[in-house]
């Protein structure tokens, strides 16, 4: 029987930081499903090999989200959290910039767009995560992602379809200019977040971190989870490559979007305010299940039902499955596992696992579109969905061990 929480013992009102974090998500939300989603598109209508294209700009991003948490670990131990979190939106300006100011060019510099845009989520993932690992309690962790998730999904219900539409009938690069005036409402966020306490006074030592989780099994098998989750994150990209081929316009897109966000709303509602970590298992095996029907259903006939039923399900599923994976990594942080000092090393270490499951995907996917075997994406997918549901089980096992670990 499922046993639903007491939600006596958790307050369901959001804190002033958790808003803001909240609505730091909107916007980022917003940010993403342009540069990812639609860039998406356009990276396929522009250019010559499209599966090559999408690849380089995804491989160069997550390398470039990887090198900027490594390089800006010591700002965000010793120095102001809130200050480097304000880079993202710099980094974002010269992104949107570029796009604007290269319009249907843009698609020549595929390999600094990724850059760009990775170096913008490097700086707005590494200060974020930090954040919210100070400032919400273990208890809270589960509802706040679940109520933060469906909030933001709220917002992206009609920016899907409107995005869509006005770069249907404008430009990529007139979107870019529109994407920009957020912008500001962010910059004004920043100034309300309360400040952050540094996270030690002592330099950054990863030598140090990496003698203290060696023989920590826990930590460790939290880390190869995240190895195997973000090898599904190329999922992500392939459902919108998938609805390109079969709908073929970004308005198509932007409608589907919307309606599957609708979908996950729902669902992120209903497990941040109902689901525990007793409940974790059970999720995960629904989701799995879910997920493999509607890919075997894909992989065996590509229609407009079968590309809908999977995009429906990897949207859903994979947002749960993130959730619970996300809440499992930020409460290791909490534990006597992590030693205070070394919070931001264990970030790090953790975009480094998220680096080499998206790498290695992101290189398979490129050497499908090189050699042309478009054929063989019905089985990658199948291989991706398997390696989700794997960590996502890894990671859900591990649940009571860190909860029992908590600091009090």
């Amino acid at each position: 029987m499922i046993k639903f929480p007491n939600m006596r013992e958790i307050n369901p009102h959001l804190t002033k930081d958790e808003l803001l974090f909240t609505g730091f998500s909107v916007c980022h939300n917003i940010s993403k499903l342009f540069l990812g989603t639609f860039v998406v598109s356009f990276l396929m209508h522009y250019s010559v090999n499209e599966i090559v294209s999408v690849s380089a700009y995804r491989l160069f991003y997550y390398f470039a989200i990887c090198l900027t948490f490594i390089l800006s670990t010591a700002w965000c131990k010793t120095g102001n959290k809130t200050t480097l979190f304000g880079m993202n939106i710099i980094t974002r300006i010269v992104l949107l910039g570029l796009i604007a100011l290269l319009g249907a060019r843009a698609a020549d510099y595929v390999i600094l767009l990724g850059v760009l845009y990775g170096v913008f989520d490097g700086f707005y993932n590494l200060p974020m995560y930090a954040m919210i690992i100070e400032k919400v309690p273990y208890k809270r962790m589960v509802f706040f992602l679940g109520t933060k998730t469906a909030i933001k999904n709220i917002f992206q219900i009609l920016f899907p379809v409107i995005m869509g539409y006005f770069i249907t009938t404008q430009s990529l690069q007139n979107t870019a200019w529109v994407i920009l005036g957020i912008l500001a409402i962010e910059t004004f966020m920043l100034f309300l977040l309360s400040p952050s306490q540094k996270t030690s006074e002592k330099p950054v030592n990863f030598v140090g971190f990496y003698k203290t989780i060696r023989h920590n099994s826990t930590v460790l098998k939290q880390y190869f989870a995240e190895v195997f989750c973000s090898f599904a994150d190329v999922l992500e990209t392939i459902v919108t490559m998938y609805i390109v081929y079969v709908f073929f316009t970004d308005m198509n897109l932007g409608i589907w979007t919307t309606v599957f966000t609708i979908c996950t709303i729902i669902a992120s509602w209903l497990f941040g305010r109902f689901c525990t970590r007793r409940d974790y298992k059970w999720v995960v095996w629904l989701c799995s299940i879910l997920m493999l029907s509607t890919t075997t259903f894909l992989y065996l006939n590509v229609n407009h039902f079968s590309t809908l039923s999977y995009a429906f399900a990897s949207t859903v599923c994979l947002e749960i499955l993130n959730q619970i994976s996300g809440a499992n990594s930020l409460n290791i942080a909490k534990t006597k596992f992590i030693p205070s000092e070394y919070c931001a090393e264990y970030l790090v270490g953790r975009a480094i696992a998220m680096f080499i499951g998206r790498w290695v995907a992101f290189v398979l996917l490129m050497y499908l579109g090189v050699f042309e075997l478009k054929n063989m994406l019905g089985a990658f997918i199948i291989l991706a969905v398997f390696a989700k549901i794997f960590g996502s089980l890894t990671s859900a096992k591990l649940t009571d061990e860190i909860s029992k670990q908590i600091k009090h």
